[in-house]
């Protein structure tokens, strides 16, 4: 698998300068933009092409995963997507979809996750994911949280 790295910097450079987001590589595959106690988890699966997860600190200061397919569904819209196809046109290859899933999600994001982007986590209330504990993200990320001043607890699994 390549290393999408420079697309992923490339796509969401507009959502890193405006909202002052920290660009952080954990492979070729795996890459967050990091915020005030939480980061976008991009990365990139061979069998379902791109996917854009948010990871927090819960209560307990465990970093917690989850899905925003739910925030997609709900705030995306098809000019967020012809947005995207009327300059690129559709996917031909797997390439060309981790491109377009990440910059549709790009353009969704700007126009309408404000809240999320800025930190304001009161979205979570109610949200249908409640997360999951994965301690390969939370060893990655606990050093960022922890520089932030956050305590940051790792579960031994």
């Amino acid at each position: 698998m390549q290393d999408y790295s420079t697309i992923v910097q490339k796509i969401y450079k507009p959502i890193v300068d405006k909202y002052g987001l920290k660009f952080a590589q954990m492979d070729g595959d795996e890459m967050f933009l990091v915020g005030r106690g939480f980061a976008l988890y991009v990365f990139v699966d061979p069998r379902d092409g791109s996917n854009t997860w948010y990871a927090s600190l819960n209560a307990d200061g465990n970093i917690i995963v989850r899905t925003l397919d739910y925030i997609f569904a709900a705030r995306l819209t098809k000019d967020d997507r012809d947005q995207y196809l009327s300059v690129y046109g559709q996917p031909q290859n797997f390439f060309e979809r981790v491109f377009a899933d990440l910059s549709i999600s790009n353009i969704g994001f700007l126009n309408h996750c404000h809240d999320i982007l800025s930190g304001d986590k009161n979205w979570l209330e109610g949200y249908p994911d409640q997360g999951d504990y994965s301690r390969h993200v939370a060893n990655f990320l606990a050093p960022y949280f922890r520089a932030q001043g956050y305590e940051v607890n790792l579960r031994n699994q």
